[in-house]
């Protein structure tokens, strides 16, 4: 009977498949090791004046103004080039 090799070779993997399992670590194992890191962690952020808080805003809101103007630019010129390249076609093939 042949493929007796095939099925041996088939053995062999499930065999290293299981020994990578048991060597496999949890979600809890690797959980506890950075909580020891993150709990001394602390964090410094700079204090800002309420002045330069609202100067930030400010740009951040004319920065996505300008973001939005731009997408509406660039969704309109794309629009507009598509209208072009439809009506040709219509115009060439279908007339």
């Amino acid at each position: 009977m042949g493929g007796g090799g095939f099925s041996l070779d088939a053995v062999k993997v499930i065999r290293a498949n299981r020994a990578l399992l048991k060597k496999r670590r949890t979600f809890r194992d690797i959980r506890a090791e950075y909580e020891d890191l993150t709990s001394t962690t602390k964090l410094k952020f700079k204090e800002l004046t309420p002045f330069q808080q609202q100067i930030i805003k400010d740009r951040i809101r004319k920065q996505a103004k300008k973001d939005r103007l731009h997408n509406l630019w660039v969704m309109g010129i794309s629009i507009f080039v598509l209208l072009i390249i439809i009506t040709f076609l219509y115009i060439e093939y279908l007339i």
